[in-house]
């Protein structure tokens, strides 16, 4: 007589990247930086899902706090603001990036930079400029 034993898979050989729960929470670790995600996202399609859905980038900000800052504005006598920016590569934002058209430099007076938004005053058409560099757009009070 014989005896055979049956086999059963070890709780341990399956993959941890396999784990759906296990795969969110380490990404929940990847740094901060605005080209991480971005990164994870084009490894395959279901670490895109993760990446992209809403409750896991609310928890990742959570998890972070504050995002890095991107840059800061400068005045140069000479040539008005400019954009500085303080990330390495690939993280860093070229300067002319958030650089204001020419024509504008020389009447606006920068006030503040807050929550992504810039506000300065037009001297000549006394008006509040705020001016979002992301997407370029200007609204005037």
């Amino acid at each position: 007589i014989s005896m055979v034993r049956s086999r059963r898979p070890l709780a341990s050989s399956v993959m941890p990247l396999d784990n759906d729960d296990l795969l969110r929470e380490i990404l929940l670790l990847l740094p901060p930086e605005p080209s991480s995600l971005l990164r994870a996202s084009v490894v395959c399609k279901r670490w895109r899902r993760f990446v992209s859905d809403r409750g896991f980038l609310r928890r990742f900000r959570a998890h972070h706090g504050k995002p890095p800052v991107l840059g800061f504005f400068c005045v140069n006598a000479g040539t008005g603001y400019y954009f500085s920016p303080t990330l390495d590569p690939p993280d860093r934002i070229p300067a002319a990036r958030f650089s204001l058209p020419q024509r504008h430099r020389e009447s606006l007076d920068f006030v503040e930079c807050r929550h992504g938004l810039v506000l300065f005053l037009d001297k000549k058409l006394s008006e509040a400029v705020v001016w979002n560099p992301i997407s370029g757009r200007q609204r005037r009070v």
